[in-house]
């Protein structure tokens, strides 16, 4: 208690009532006084304030890292110092740049359309994502107009970029009014502690504010029940996690471990007996004679659970799941990786196994001279299912440039120069290079005409292919050339022109090497008969 809250230890030690006859100077009495009053006045998260034994600066950091530390050690540690304001600077910057694009947003100062337009103006800038655009906006406003006393140490490179950055994200669940209190707090923390000792405190200010709330976080856990889907790096693995109230999650590890265990007794009888072995979908455990690890018997029970959905039907999959597959890579030929849902890679040896486990495959079916799709375009509003696929492969996510919400769930088949229900052979027709696949969110965009496509041809592209020029807001104009994976007109014409300079060089090379035999052929001296052998004898066979 004496670490965190130095004030009562200062109190006790100053009191002149725990000392009998003794009598403080005047000043002295009324400095006290104006302590306690301050102190009382205070907020009790305010009296959470670490300090340093001994002041920390650019010419004693060297000391915490080295008792004695010679010139080179000082040197080298200084400049990493100097290292860590700049960081601290740029970091102010890049929140001061992006604060303003907050515009409001809690208080009314912007619709949701404005601050979605906002959002795609941010991404295309940063070259990122709209989510992640709009992370980038929230500390921006979070951390220069929530925090503006912090921040200001920040920008002078006072407070290291490090703490600023785990005190946005472990205040993120805090309200304005408890923001005002943590800047007011932290900001006169000592910056001389040490980072485990400014974690430990920030943690307890953090859980001081939550739990002064009506309903407590751990109490109130309704919005923090979720389940995230994160796919890993490039060796096909995903992550399942699973967020909740600690009670649930730690009766369901328990029931999971209590039939994982089951099993695996079930299997060693199993094996021992001779007979089916339980719960081995790869036959592993079969194979190897021996029972499945506990944590792989988890997994199975999880991905082959049924999930009870108390009676309610589900509605059927808009898309089916697709697995895109280089044919070299599914004849062995080659091992390029294959695409999962259009967006996910995976080895080629897990693509080959999945493509071997299907009893049938479905082919795209593109015209091979043009690249265009080959069933004949409906003339009608609505887009086939055969079309929709084909987009889907096409364009793997929402078409809006910045937004990559998946396109196997929640897009809609959009037409980018609007439908002519009068006419329909006469614009805006339902064909593959009229239509894209839009997320709800910017579909509504598009309807209320804060983001306009408009297709533009090869002739007029900026870069010479096919594509969508994108104005957002009429604030910025974005030009996205089509996805050329699949075999379209754009690459069709690549190929072809590839196949005709192959062409070429080769009647270069051939045409070179037919010059250059008749050179030589003319220019070596006739072959003489060896003298002494008589006329018309042919030459020796060497």
């Amino acid at each position: 208690m004496t670490a965190l809250d130095p004030g009562p230890r200062q109190e006790i030690l100053g009191d002149h009532a725990l000392f009998p006859g003794m009598v403080l100077p005047r000043e002295r009495e009324e400095l006290l006084r104006a302590q306690q009053a301050e102190r009382s006045a205070q907020d009790p998260v305010q009296r959470i304030r670490p300090r340093s034994p001994r002041p920390l600066t650019r010419e004693s950091v060297a000391a915490r890292v080295d008792v004695s530390p010679t010139l080179e050690v000082t040197e080298r540690v200084q400049s990493i110092w100097d290292q860590g304001v700049r960081e601290s600077r740029e970091l102010a910057d890049s929140l001061a740049a992006l604060a303003p694009s907050w515009r409001g947003r809690d208080t009314g100062g912007c619709t949701a359309e404005d601050a979605q337009c906002e959002d795609l103006l941010v991404a295309a800038a940063l070259r990122c994502s709209d989510t992640v655009a709009y992370r980038r906006i929230r500390d921006g406003h979070r951390g220069v107009d929530l925090c503006p006393r912090i921040f200001a140490r920040l920008r002078a490179g006072e407070f290291p970029a490090a703490w600023f950055r785990e005190l946005l994200r472990r205040t993120l669940g805090l309200t304005d009014e408890e923001m005002t209190l943590v800047d007011a707090t932290v900001s006169a923390w000592d910056p001389g502690i040490t980072s485990e000792h400014f974690s430990r405190c920030l943690g307890t200010v953090v859980a001081t504010l939550l739990e002064r709330r009506e309903l407590p976080p751990r109490i109130d856990v309704e919005a923090r029940r979720r389940v995230e889907f994160e796919h890993g790096g490039d060796d096909g693995t995903a992550c399942l996690r699973i967020v909740g109230p600690v009670p649930e999650l730690l009766q369901l590890a328990r029931r999971l471990d209590d039939a994982a265990r089951t099993l695996q007794a079930a299997q060693r009888h199993a094996l021992e007996a001779g007979v089916e072995v339980p719960l081995d979908p790869q036959g592993r455990a079969a194979e190897q004679g021996r029972p499945l690890s506990l944590s792989e018997l988890r997994y199975h029970l999880l991905t082959m659970a049924d999930l009870d959905t108390d009676g309610v039907g589900l509605s059927a999959a808009s898309f089916r799941m697709n697995v895109t597959v280089p044919l070299l890579s599914l004849m062995g030929h080659s091992d390029a990786p294959g695409m999962l849902d259009g967006r996910i890679p995976i080895p080629a040896e897990m693509a080959r196994e999945l493509a071997a486990g299907e009893d049938a495959w479905h082919r795209l079916l593109t015209d091979p001279v043009s690249g265009e799709f080959l069933p004949a375009p409906a003339e009608r509003y609505a887009v086939p299912q055969a079309m929709r696929e084909h987009l889907r492969v096409r364009m793997t996510t929402c078409s809006v440039p910045g937004c990559r919400r998946p396109a196997s769930c929640a897009t809609e088949a959009d037409h980018i120069e609007e439908y002519d229900h009068e006419d329909p052979l006469h614009g805006g027709r339902t064909a593959v290079d009229n239509l894209h696949l839009l997320c709800w969110k910017h579909h509504a965009l598009k309807t209320a005409r804060r983001i306009d496509p408009v297709r533009v041809d090869a002739s007029h592209s900026p870069t010479g292919r096919t594509g969508t020029l994108w104005s957002i807001d009429e604030e910025m104009r974005i030009f996205q050339e089509d996805d050329t994976d699949l075999a379209t007109p754009a690459i069709v014409k690549d190929l072809k022109d590839s196949w005709a300079r192959i062409q070429a060089l080769r009647d270069q090379r051939d045409a070179a090497l037919r010059d250059h035999a008749e050179r030589t052929r003319d220019e070596s001296p006739p072959e003489r008969p060896p003298q002494g052998a008589p006329p018309g004898a042919p030459p020796p066979p060497f």
